[in-house]
């Protein structure tokens, strides 16, 4: 790719997260029209909480996809670093209501525009084609970062270092970043490290905390009840399987024992009990 298509691009593209709902199909199918309405507001919730908190992206939603999208055009370090954070807590939020979801962020062209009639939104691009694409691909519960929506950021080299090295995402051999979405349970684990933060001052903290304790335990309990089926190689199982597997390699051991232990201590004071049947898919 020369200079000047690179130039274009990052004058006028935008970061894109393309998140599906897992089961759609089969929600509704098993489920009142007043149910699936339900778990749709729900995540819509969670999608226009962060549209207010970071003002930066739209929400556009069909079906069992949602688009969260750079409202403005122009590559900017902040936007990517933004999409990342917001597309971790946004899957953490919907796992942690027992909704599994899979998303890809992509950069690129993405146009949203009101057709002559005023009545319908109209949006196509190349980003959103290589999302869609590549999120249909994957086989697990999670979030891609797509090379588009990276290496223009990859200036900063050592960061990016920094960031694999800490357990914020791990670079497949596709040069795919898989993101590690529990962002902050990473945090306060790193503070428990050095002593600014006690297991015991865990109870009770932020909705984001909690909703990352809800949802690794989603994850785990999923898996664990295909293990005790024995099911470990139909689709779905393989989703749950991989999603785990992938938290203890990006986590370490120290760290995914860490959030297991914390997850067992705190999950009683934070609900007495979790959804044991997700929407529409285990």
């Amino acid at each position: 790719m020369n200079d000047s298509i690179n130039a274009d691009i990052k004058q006028n593209g935008r970061y894109l997260l393309f998140l599906d709902i897992l089961g759609f199909k089969e929600m509704v199918a098993k489920r009142s029209a007043a149910e699936v309405f339900g778990v749709i507001d729900d995540a819509l919730k969670s999608f226009l909480n962060w549209e207010h908190l970071n003002g930066e992206f739209k929400t556009i939603y069909f079906s069992d996809t949602f688009l969260f999208y750079q409202e403005h055009k122009g590559y900017g370090a902040w936007a990517f670093l933004d999409i990342y954070a917001v597309a971790g807590m946004l899957l953490s939020a919907l796992l942690a209501k027992g909704i599994p979801a899979r998303g890809t962020i992509s950069f690129g062209e993405f146009e949203v525009q009101i057709d002559s009639s005023n009545r319908h939104q109209i949006y196509s691009g190349k980003a959103f084609i290589e999302a869609y694409e590549a999120e249909q691909k994957e086989n697990w519960v999670g979030v891609t970062i797509l090379p588009s929506a990276w290496q223009i950021w990859n200036d900063e080299r050592e960061l990016m270092k920094a960031f694999e090295s800490e357990g914020v995402w791990m670079c497949r051999h596709d040069k795919v970043l898989l993101l590690m979405p529990l962002i902050k349970l990473r945090s306060c684990y790193w503070s428990s490290l050095s002593g600014e933060v006690e297991d015991s001052d865990l109870a009770g903290g932020s909705v984001a905390l909690n909703n990352d304790i809800r949802a690794f335990d989603f994850l785990r309990k999923t898996a664990r009840a295909f293990r005790s089926e024995g099911d470990f190689s139909s689709k779905l199982a393989t989703k749950y399987h991989a999603t785990m597997l992938f938290l203890a390699d990006v986590m370490k051991d120290d760290f995914f024992m860490w959030v297991n232990m914390i997850c067992d201590k705190e999950l009683g004071a934070l609900n007495n009990h979790l959804s044991a049947s997700p929407s529409g898919e285990r």
